[in-house]
């Protein structure tokens, strides 16, 4: 791309604040440099987790751009964070022209700056006012293009007239305008394949050597590019991350080093025994997901001392689930026509005619029309308010063992395929969901037994994320095995309360957004509450049809079948 002069020396530091100002943004560290020299025309950012002099990225800003507004540095300052928090590893420039390259480029920039957005709201407008200004590009040239795209990607509300730019935003924001939150650089650079084919129809030209990004906050990109040994070293020696102060020469091509590293993380995750699974939540006060905000870590809960003893699933229990349609049921009585002969049908016919008698046509069983079998998440809350004594005196969590197993049970004994986890939460990056009995063991298994009479209580209860995570179990299972009527069972006090959330409410909207996610892939969200919840708590995020209360464990046979046979 841009190939600048050689610039000079460094000048005096940035403005003042604007270390801390970067600072404020994520925290991440990063070093401010300016440069002296009008011929500069465009911020740089070098360097990156590992391969540079240091380990620190350094912004280079133009020295006479600075002097212009403070606005555009924050812009400029705000830009490079959000590459930093967001940005992934360099890209190989192999198989892209330099009008790839370019499209490429903005949209990765769009991306950074959404997730960034999404994070802090405040950013967009800060951004947006140097996208409308009177500086802004504007022309039908492929440069002024790429301008007005970057306007309409940040800017939701801006409406663009030309056809190009109005079909590369509906192809990267999508229907819900969630496409560049859930973009990946891969799917960005197979997007800019597309569509620099587009450009090539349209004929028109465009000059790498010459092209920087617009509007002039944004860097000259070259970050996002792996070394290339086919192409020249750059010719602006740029100053490195040096510790004391040396004037290290840094290619803009990054090093071989960073070739094979791994994207920046949006933030480290904590230390974990098992690997954990990144879902988004909502924001009901900035209305946007807070996209990879919750880790998930799923893993077998731990068996702790002998199984649970006990006869198997009540009769009562295994009478009503048998009410559910399901693959192993025949209504009594008799038909004219079936698959298979009723047996005391049969006898009849033969006794009416030894006396002569008509016998009755009706010698088949009659079939009644069945829906699909269930396949049925059971979701058990093992917050510390389990551990809580329930109206027989008992923890409400040692209580509810015995249930569990024998709703299982019944479950399996009826055809329908189950599924049971315990959950609970400790902060957004602590979201434990243990594995009780996956979908392929058996109910009545020692294992699974011993792995319910393990669980304890502690933690707090983020139903948004468990769901989440439940629903994207469910919807592998339906890849494996389609047809059966999917649906989860939360079993919770529906207190949600999590230690880093201190907003009312905000847990109870990600929760309804959860449930409509789910509702769009087919999947029905139930919930049982347990004392001293109140079902009408959660009427607000799954509806007033789809929660029951339950006054101990012990009713849970009850309203458990009444719940799963309702409307879907």
């Amino acid at each position: 791309m841009v190939r600048s002069p050689e610039l000079p020396a460094p000048s005096e530091g940035p403005p003042a604040g604007l270390a801390a100002y970067q600072q404020a943004l994520w925290g991440l560290p990063a070093r401010l440099v300016v440069l002296a020299g009008e011929e500069v025309l465009s911020p740089v950012l070098t360097g990156g987790p590992e391969g540079l002099p240091g380990t620190t990225p350094t912004l280079h800003l133009p020295g006479a751009a600075t002097a212009l507004s403070r606005h555009w540095a924050e812009a400029v300052v705000s830009h490079a964070a959000a590459h930093q928090r967001f940005g992934a590893a360099p890209q190989p420039r192999a198989g892209l022209k330099p009008v790839q390259q370019a499209l490429y480029g903005v949209l990765e920039d769009a991306r950074v700056e959404a997730l960034a957005c999404a994070e802090l709201p405040g950013l967009r407008g800060l951004w947006c006012a140097f996208h409308a200004g009177p500086d802004a590009l504007q022309g039908l040239g492929f440069e002024a293009l790429l301008a007005r795209l970057a306007r309409v990607l940040l800017d939701p509300g801006w409406h663009d007239p030309h056809p190009w730019v109005e079909k590369v935003r509906r192809g990267v924001q999508g229907s819900d305008g969630l496409g560049l939150l859930q973009a990946t650089p891969a799917s960005l650079r197979q997007a800019a394949s597309v569509l620099g084919h587009d450009i090539g129809q349209m004929r028109l030209p465009f000059n790498p050597r010459t092209y920087r990004p617009h509007p002039g906050y944004r860097d000259d990109n070259q970050h996002l590019w792996c070394r290339d040994p086919d192409l020249p070293p750059s010719d602006l020696p740029l100053q490195g991350e040096a510790a004391q102060g040396s004037n290290t020469q840094v290619d803009l091509q990054a090093p071989p080093s960073l070739q094979a590293a791994a994207p920046w993380p949006a933030e480290p995750p904590p230390p974990a025994t098992a690997p954990g699974v990144w879902h988004p939540e909502w924001d009901q006060r900035i209305g946007r997901y807070r996209p990879a905000w919750c880790c998930v870590r799923v893993e077998p809960a731990v068996p702790r001392g002998p199984a649970l003893a006990g006869p198997p699933a009540p009769p009562a229990l295994r009478a009503a689930l048998s009410r559910l349609p399901g693959p192993r049921q025949r209504a009594p009585g008799c038909a004219r026509e079936g698959e298979a002969l009723h047996p005391a049908a049969l006898v009849d016919a033969a006794l009416d005619l030894r006396r002569g008698h008509a016998p009755d046509p009706r010698l088949y069983q009659r079939q009644r029309a069945q829906g699909a079998p269930l396949a049925v998440s059971l979701l058990l809350d093992a917050s510390a308010s389990t551990a809580e004594p329930g109206p027989d005196g008992q923890p409400l969590l040692a209580a509810l063992r015995p249930s569990v197993a024998h709703s299982l049970a019944a479950l399996q004994a009826l055809g329908h395929r189950q599924a049971a986890w315990a959950f609970a939460s400790r902060g957004r990056l602590q979201v434990t969901l243990r594995g009780l009995k996956s979908w392929h063991e058996s109910a009545l298994a020692p294992e699974v037994q011993a792995r319910l009479a393990g669980l304890q209580s502690g933690g707090s209860t983020r139903l948004g994320a468990v769901l989440r995570q439940a629903l994207q179990d469910q919807l592998a299972d339906a890849a494996r095995h389609p047809g059966w009527r999917r649906v989860i069972v939360l079993l919770t006090d529906g207190e949600l309360h999590d230690i880093d959330v201190h907003e009312a409410g905000y847990l109870q909207a990600d929760l309804a957004r959860a449930c409509r996610e789910a509702a769009r892939h087919g999947v029905a969200v139930r919930a049982l509450v347990l004392p001293p919840g109140r079902p009408q708590a959660l009427h607000p995020c799954l509806g007033a049809g789809a929660c029951a209360g339950l006054q101990g464990p012990s009713q849970l046979a009850v309203r458990l079948p009444a719940l799963l046979g309702g409307g879907w």
